[in-house]
């Protein structure tokens, strides 16, 4: 839920600013000093100039609500920015309506949250549009709700053996859920490096869990880590390969890498393909099992807004093929981020800002229902606890369904974000898929339209076809449902058949469904 300084925000910073009385021209220059670096984001020394400037003339309210945004954004100052934004509002200040909205809003105190957001549309010459205080209002209203029904998770902290004081995030599992990779910005980094902003530069560690117990986690050393931000992305299902962040010496633009296991050593990472890698920014990425497809995310132009997700595939000659936007039911006019394509190849999770966010970015998942025409279900809320009023992003899930990992800055923990282990009381495989070929009576493949309703047919569940070359077809359903099904091609007699959603394979997961049309006798006839 932060929000970048907008142009009207950035003009009411430059001149709202009337000569105080109170004011020598020393404070005036170091209240002009404290906005530039506030303007350029440089929160730290912006506080610490307003914060000499604060007892100068206790009445300026102006000078209380920036300094409030600075702690706002301050790694564990959110709390001491409170009393600062309360100030101003009682001393009406706009912006500050807003902002102790937010506040408010981390401090689940949703219904004040909603009320001052509420007196802030209300009044004249504010930075933030109707279309973006109703947003926020709503989300409010979702988190309030969420809070209210929280799912039966154990999560737990994966301890300081894995977290540091530091930023540690983007874990990635290996399908047997023995090898952990993340990144960190913990003291040690490769070359022993900071960024302008005082912070470690990122690297690759790794920990391992050895009966049931983590080990320590390690730095992975050379080649994947270099003098620059390094940092995980991908992982393939059976640890082969793995997608890197590798930034360039200025610390600015970066591409991604993959890098492939060789005699149990990781071999030294290659600029992947131009199709992913441009002039625009791709930080996260996920490679579907088989290795033929790969999700990651982009702010390229042409999507539905800031960060979208993409696909790619291998075509026949090798190549990859032109990166194809996941849509509008994944996609939407805020980030999305960090996919995640499980080793079933068909459940993607992410983290989106939009859709039904309880705040930041919440942990979402969808299904692929029709492979061949980029058909997705509706993004799912993963729900309280997992997602909360902060960025819960970089999930990944085990094999079974049962066990993930994912980021998070929460109370309790070791310093920043941290890596966290949820359980599941049941899969989040949750799903039978059906597998199978249209056919006619001479095997040859047809194409067909499947159309799967309830037990009674009264309503849609989803609507399918099948390959033209080879007809085959995906279905997705609940584990143990029934279902009507119907399938249609031309110069076909109409199919019907009622399904149990029952799974034939070992896993308990899939069921095979073969389907031969009779041609229609009336044609016949007709002709």
């Amino acid at each position: 839920m932060e929000r970048k300084l907008s142009t009207f925000a950035l003009m009411l910073l430059a001149c709202s600013a009337a000569a105080q009385a109170t004011y020598k021209r020393p404070h005036n220059q170091m209240l002009d000093q404290a906005k530039a670096h506030l303007v350029a984001e440089d929160y730290a020394e912006a506080a610490r100039l307003y914060k000499k400037l604060l007892p100068v003339d206790t009445a300026f309210v102006e000078v209380y609500y920036e300094y409030g945004v600075c702690l706002a954004h301050l790694p564990g100052q959110r709390d001491k920015s409170v009393p600062h934004l309360e100030r101003a509002v009682r001393g009406g200040h706009t912006e500050a309506h807003y902002e102790l909205a937010l506040q408010r809003h981390r401090q689940q105190r949703f219904d004040e949250a909603a009320d001052l957001l509420m007196r802030y549309k209300q009044l004249n010459y504010r930075a933030m549009r109707d279309v973006e205080v109703d947003r926020l209002i709503a989300m409010a209203s979702t988190a309030k709700e969420l809070v209210k029904r929280p799912l039966p998770l154990e999560i737990r902290n994966m301890g300081a053996l894995v977290n540091s004081p530091q930023h540690d995030y983007c874990p990635l599992i290996t399908a047997d859920g023995n090898t952990l990779y993340f990144t960190s910005r913990r003291e040690g980094t490769t070359g022993n490096l900071k960024d302008p902003a005082g912070q470690w530069l990122e690297d690759i560690y790794v920990a391992r869990r050895i009966d049931e117990v983590w080990t320590n986690a390690v730095n992975v050393g050379g080649p994947m880590n270099t003098n620059t931000h390094d940092a995980t992305v991908g992982l393939a299902p059976d640890g082969s390969s793995m997608i890197v962040y590798h930034t360039s010496q200025d610390l600015v633009a970066g591409d991604l890498y993959e890098t492939r296991m060789h005699a149990g050593k990781w071999q030294t990472p290659v600029l992947m393909t131009d199709k992913i890698n441009g002039k625009h920014h791709e930080p996260s990425a996920s490679i579907a099992p088989g290795g033929d497809e790969i999700y990651f995310t982009s702010d390229r132009p042409g999507g539905f807004g800031g960060r979208d997700l993409y696909r790619i595939r291998r075509l026949p000659n090798g190549d990859w093929s032109l990166p194809l936007n996941l849509g509008p039911k994944i996609n939407t006019a805020h980030d999305e981020d960090a996919p995640f394509i499980h080793s079933d190849g068909i459940t993607l999770f992410f983290s989106s800002k939009g859709h039904n966010t309880m705040g930041g970015y919440d942990i979402f998942k969808a299904t692929l229902l029709d492979p061949d025409v980029n058909g997705w279900g509706l993004p799912e809320n993963m729900g309280y606890p997992l997602n909360t009023v902060n960025d819960d992003i970089y999930f990944c899930l085990s094999e079974d369904g049962y066990t993930g990992y994912f980021s998070s800055e929460r109370t309790g923990g070791l310093g920043m974000q941290d890596i966290y282990q949820v359980v599941f009381p049941g899969s989040q495989l949750n799903y039978v898929v059906a597998r199978g070929v249209v056919a006619d009576a001479s095997d040859e493949p047809v194409k067909a339209r499947l159309l799967l309703t309830d037990e009674h047919g009264d309503e849609i569940v989803g609507v399918y076809s099948s390959n033209e070359q080879t007809g085959r077809f995906i279905m997705v359903m609940a584990p143990g449902q029934k279902y009507q099904l119907s399938v249609e091609a031309p110069g076909f007699a109409v199919h019907r058949q009622t399904l149990l959603a029952k799974p034939t394979d070992h896993d308990g997961r899939e069921m095979a469904l073969d389907i031969r049309l009779e041609r229609d006798a009336s044609v016949q006839r007709m002709k």
